[in-house]
């Protein structure tokens, strides 16, 4: 039975004084690791949490972070990362949804934890997590998670054996928005998460010996899945907080990093600062990106800055643990006979199951788009709390990704769309309905609607149209200063038009979000 923290046993034994994490200037070996998440798995034994539990997670990315994503399964219990760019009302919702009775929090949040601990009935247990005491008042029974693993003694890493989670227990839940705009939590297990993390490793290039960069959050799978990576590989995790492009570049020198998870937004970031060029970037062997696609121009310029670095895309989703398709290094090789394949996602991976299906579930033929569906051992084990909506996502036996695509007579993946209108800006997922049910909220606001436009720097950038109640006023900044209240800043628009009578209908009387595209492209144009 695969169990994480047997993984993370066998490299302290036999490499306990290898660095597993590298944080703010700090080396964690992986007998260091070991012993860490042990000591607290049984300090939150003490506190009372017991299988099925689950620990809810805010903060940046830490090495307190990379070790709670370990330390509840240890236990028993799940680990729940809440997106800490969620609004205060977001984040009461999912904790409700979720019901975890201990809150880990870091300096950058600790704020916004003591409000939750008032607001979340489930909470019961804050645990601070930093070098130091905390700047801002937190309840007087908060815990001090360092003093919490200086105190507790040695633990032997047999002491969980009993309880400890496995197979196709659920290990951790990431919670994703829907096309309700109601975030639901997607379980997966250590089966998910180690096949994807052995099964797309290989492709990447992966090796035992690489220096890990994560720059991500890790409140997403994006980079998260990196962390299950390098567990399974025994590798080296150098953590940056949050991404930061100077700070990220100083790193990749002095850490000698040789791997590292971006969107192609970052690296255009990186290699457009005006000092990109005094840094010695010679140590990275691997690229790996996704939530869009690298344009050739920009990899062809990264190639030629930096000497040795081969590309590799992954497509996939949180549902999917997360990865369904690679573009191999070898199809970025520029001259290479698959050259004109850089705008697909590449090909399935060797466990994935990928068909184009139609309306009704059935195969179209090939070239021809349609829904992609997935089936194999990295599927979700469904929403919690979601028995319809998992049994819905789920049904036939595939998931249904809700992304439009086809397969070319190669086998690649094409993304043809996406059927559930999801916006992709700067790498983050974005959800028109529930910016448009914010939008909804104004006073002034009559009909809204949320579009995905062209931005150089983001991908797409979240744009709305909204129509105005008679003798209603609105400007577009007030607009968005009321959704930036009410949902992530991500989500809201970062413009607005306010359209001269209603909204334009389809035939079938709902809002044409395609005619207003076109109008808003012709504008853009001109």
């Amino acid at each position: 039975m695969i169990r994480f923290p047997d993984y993370i046993r066998k490299h302290a034994f036999h490499q306990p004084d290898k660095k597993a994490t590298h944080f703010e200037g700090r080396d964690f070996t992986w007998g260091d690791f070991s012993a860490r998440i042990h000591g607290m798995g049984q300090a939150l034994t003490d506190l009372g949490v017991a299988r099925g539990d689950r620990v809810a997670v805010l903060g940046n990315n830490s090495h307190w972070m990379v070790e709670m994503y370990y330390i509840p399964c240890t236990i028993g219990a799940i680990c729940v990362p809440i997106n800490y760019r969620l609004s205060e009302q977001e984040m009461v919702e999912v904790i409700a949804d979720c019901t975890p009775e201990v809150l880990v929090v870091d300096r950058h949040h600790a704020e916004r934890a003591a409000v939750l601990m008032e607001r979340c009935p489930s909470l019961r247990q804050l645990i601070y997590a930093d070098w130091d005491a905390p700047a801002v008042p937190l309840p007087a029974d908060t815990l001090f998670y360092e003093e919490i693993v200086a105190g507790i003694g040695p633990v032997a890493d047999t002491a969980f054996d009993a309880v400890a989670t496995g197979g196709e227990e659920t290990m951790i839940i990431f919670y994703t928005s829907g096309t309700t705009g109601v975030p639901k939590g997607v379980m997966l297990s250590h089966n998910n998460l180690m096949v994807n993390a052995t099964g797309s490793g290989h492709l990447y290039g992966y090796r035992t010996d690489d220096i890990l960069l994560l720059s991500g959050p890790l409140f997403h799978l994006g980079t998260g899945s990196r962390v299950y990576t390098a567990v399974a590989y025994g590798t080296s995790m150098v953590i940056q907080s949050r991404f930061d492009v100077e700070e990220t570049m100083h790193i990749i020198q002095s850490q000698r990093i040789s791997t590292m998870t971006l969107v192609p937004t970052m690296l255009r970031m990186i290699m457009d600062h005006p000092e990109f060029a005094r840094f010695d970037f010679s140590s990275i062997r691997v690229l790996t990106y996704g939530a869009a696609p690298m344009p050739l121009t920009l990899m062809e310029r990264a190639i030629a800055a930096i000497p040795g670095v081969t590309f590799c895309q992954g497509y996939g989703m949180t549902e999917t643990s997360p990865v369904v398709s690679v573009l191999v290094p070898a199809d970025h090789v520029p001259g290479n006979p698959m050259i004109g394949k850089l705008g697909s996602v590449g090909k399935p991976i060797l466990y994935a199951d990928v068909r184009i299906v139609d309306e009704n579930d059935q195969p179209v033929a090939p070239g021809q788009p349609g829904e992609i569906v997935v089936r194999g051992p990295q599927v979700m084990n469904g929403y919690w709390n979601r028995p319809e909506e998992s049994a819905q996502a789920l049904r036939g036996g595939f998931y249904h990704t809700g992304d439009a695509g086809y397969l070319d007579e190669d086998g690649y993946l094409y993304i043809a769309g996406r059927t559930k209108e999801m916006i992709i800006s700067g790498g983050e997922n974005v959800y028109p309905i529930e910016t448009e049910n914010c939008l909804s909220k104004h006073p002034a606001v009559a009909q809204a609607a949320v579009l995905g436009m062209p931005h150089e720097k983001w991908g797409e950038a979240v744009h709305a149209v909204v129509a105005l109640h008679p003798g209603k006023s609105a400007s577009p900044d007030e607009l968005i200063a009321h959704c930036r209240e009410w949902i992530a800043h991500y989500k809201a628009p970062r413009g607005v038009t306010i359209w001269d009578g209603p909204l334009p209908l389809s035939p079938t009387n709902k809002i044409d979000k395609g005619a207003l595209k076109t109008e808003l492209l012709k504008g853009m144009v001109a």
